[in-house]
């Protein structure tokens, strides 16, 4: 905890410094334009010059917010100077304005640029970093395979053997062979999640992987009490997937909707289209997720349920991200969250 506050107050000064710096360079250039006489042009055409030094430092420290806040308050500040000496829309006053247009446009392009190779930078860095990680849970789930196995089958013929003859030890045997399963569930998420996604495409009927994973997931529902409900467009252009895998992301999205309406209710899940993207909704009416796990729902190994694995929503995002679609969760304007995918159409 500590390590962490120290770290956030140095990033905290940090910044403050970047700011007071791009201030500093700001105020001294507008100081320039206001105190030079406006006779000597060749002075204020250097001056105007040097507001493109904090401009390209605010893009490059804070990205596009940096560089149009930058353009924002240059053209702010040295707006009055202009107007101070406008000359009825002269050569001069045109050359200012459009010197003006290509500033606020620098601008733009440049926090647009900057934003994108940090887009690049952060997707290469968790592409690695998701890399390494598969590859540990590959030789961790691989080592624990074979020892869960003979586990679960001398215990499941310890049981078949006693029978009802010692109750005690068929209760005992019950909750191993039920821990097993659960860790061998787990190890399937493991694997699923290390091994590389060879899809198998062909033309499919979004609506129809949606109606047979709900077949499926139907069961599990009505024993938590809760109802499924499917509002599917009929009309939806066929998509190039791979079935199994799209079906293994909407059941695990399903599950955990109805995990999450701890005291039953109603999970929808719902299919349309617009010209370009077929999107699946899938909205629960749980209690929602934290403000300080919104960022961090779809990071591996990262679960808010006591048992569960970390690896469910990594898995779907994997999926999805695999078929060249998008995953996002917004909350709902009453309760529980809904998680969206996105193809191309």
């Amino acid at each position: 905890m500590a390590m962490t506050f120290g770290t956030l107050i140095v990033s905290d000064r940090k910044t403050l410094g970047k700011l007071l710096t791009l201030a500093i360079m700001i105020g001294t250039t507008l100081f320039l334009h206001y105190f030079t006489y406006h006779e000597l042009k060749y002075h204020h055409a250097v001056y105007r010059m040097l507001f493109y030094v904090p401009l390209v430092l605010g893009g490059f420290w804070f990205g596009q917010r940096g560089a149009m806040a930058v353009a924002a308050c240059v053209t702010v500040f040295y707006l009055p100077f202009v107007m101070k000496d406008w000359q009825g829309f002269s050569f001069e006053d045109f050359s200012k304005l459009l010197e003006g247009a290509l500033f606020i446009t620098v601008a733009m392009i440049l926090g647009f640029l900057v934003e994108r190779r940090k887009r690049e930078y952060l997707a290469r860095v968790d592409a690695e970093n998701l890399a390494a990680v598969g590859r540990t849970v590959s030789e961790i789930a691989h080592d624990m395979k074979a020892p869960l196995m003979a586990i679960g089958g001398f215990a499941a013929q310890l049981d078949r053997k006693m029978g009802q003859e010692d109750p005690a030890s068929h209760k005992k045997l019950t909750v191993i062979l039920k821990e097993t399963a659960r860790l061998e569930a787990m190890l399937k998420d493991m694997l699923d999640f290390a091994r590389p996604l060879e899809l198998r495409l062909t033309p499919t009927d979004l609506n129809r992987v949606v109606s047979e994973s709900l077949g499926i997931a139907e069961p599990f529902a009505e024993e938590a009490g809760v109802d499924l409900r499917a509002e599917l467009e009929p009309s939806l252009p066929l998509l190039t997937l791979d079935t199994p895998r799209v079906q293994q992301a909407i059941l695990n999205l399903v599950t955990n909707a109805v995990q999450a309406c701890h005291d039953g209710g109603q999970v929808t899940i719902r299919t349309y289209h617009s010209s370009r993207l077929v999107s699946l909704d899938v909205t629960d009416c749980g209690h929602g997720i934290q403000g300080e796990n919104w960022d961090r729902i779809f990071q591996p190994f990262f679960s808010t349920k006591r048992d569960g694995t970390g690896l469910g929503l990594a898995n779907v995002k994997k999926i999805v991200e695999a078929h060249g679609g998008r995953i996002f969760l917004q909350s709902n304007p009453e309760k529980g969250v809904t998680f969206t995918i996105r193809f191309a159409a």
